[in-house]
């Protein structure tokens, strides 16, 4: 039966009873958490994954892993979960229709999840445009809620700088970590102000400096990155990250620009060398 629902409204809760039990929204059952012990096989690769939103009616019965966002609203029923995620959250695009037989877990909508499942089903619907949405229904496993990095932008690699902290005058400057990911190069920044006046350091008169090319901060709006203050008093500490373009796995330099409100005090640059760490595995 097609069920018709608004994209980023609340979920529909359809209910009616079936012959293997109460039904539940977008056509689960209410016993189906028992239904899977006789499913088993490997996780579809990522390209059959690809491939199964095309035709999910072909996958039913196999098990998925998928890292999403959740959209539309989440909605309790009995021991179950209901929800719609991307699949494909930085493209909005993957529309997938989730049950996870978990009343306790705690999810809202815009969360991030990572979980494994099982091809349940396909869901047909309609937008708010008439246009018509088939979407595979994934009884879950295991979901795990995770943050938009790890979800979107993914660590690759690590680095270290040398010197980590650069004190002057008491205006301590610390780069604590330098995360780098396919899109984007994350540093992060602790300031501590023990001098005798303000200090002022901003991210947007950082620059990093790799193979004669060099590299201004930008802004990702998405994401939920720390900041840190700008303008400083003494005694204050405050952290944050500057995010960069990103950069190739190999030495580079950081430059930060900064100035107290005493004119009179002379301040350079701080200047970091950075090195790679570490690679993390996907």
């Amino acid at each position: 039966m097609k069920k018709t629902f608004a994209l980023c409204l609340s979920l529909a809760l359809a209910v009616s009873l079936t012959a293997c039990g109460e039904a539940t929204p977008f056509g689960f059952s209410s016993d189906s958490q028992s239904q899977t012990s006789s499913v088993s096989s490997e996780p579809l690769s990522e390209r059959e994954v690809r491939q199964m939103y095309s035709a999910p009616e072909n996958y039913i019965g196999s098990t998925v892993e998928l890292t999403g966002k959740v959209f539309g609203g989440v909605e309790y029923s009995g021991n179950n979960i209901y929800f719609q995620m991307w699949a494909d959250p930085e493209n909005s695009d993957l529309n997938t229709v989730i049950n996870f037989p978990d009343p306790e877990c705690e999810l809202e909508d815009g969360d991030y999840v990572r979980l494994n499942g099982v091809v349940w089903d396909v869901f047909e619907g309609e937008n708010m445009m008439g246009g018509t949405i088939i979407a595979p229904t994934i009884l879950v496993n295991d979901l795990e809620i995770i943050s938009y990095k790890d979800a979107i932008m993914p660590t690759v690699a690590t680095a270290a700088a040398t010197p980590p902290t650069i004190d002057q005058s008491g205006y301590s400057v610390t780069v604590q970590n330098v995360e780098l990911a396919e899109k984007e190069t994350r540093i992060y920044v602790s300031i501590e102000n023990n001098g005798a006046n303000e200090f002022t350091l901003y991210d947007f008169n950082a620059v990093l400096i790799q193979d004669s090319t060099q590299y201004e901060s930008q802004r990702n709006y998405d994401a939920d990155y720390p900041e840190f203050q700008n303008d400083i008093r003494p005694g204050i500490k405050t952290e944050g990250v500057i995010v960069f373009p990103a950069i190739n796995q190999g030495p580079f330099q950081i430059i930060m620009e900064a100035r107290s409100s005493d004119w009179h005090e002379d301040i350079p640059d701080y200047v970091f060398d950075c090195t790679m760490s570490g690679v993390v595995d996907g």
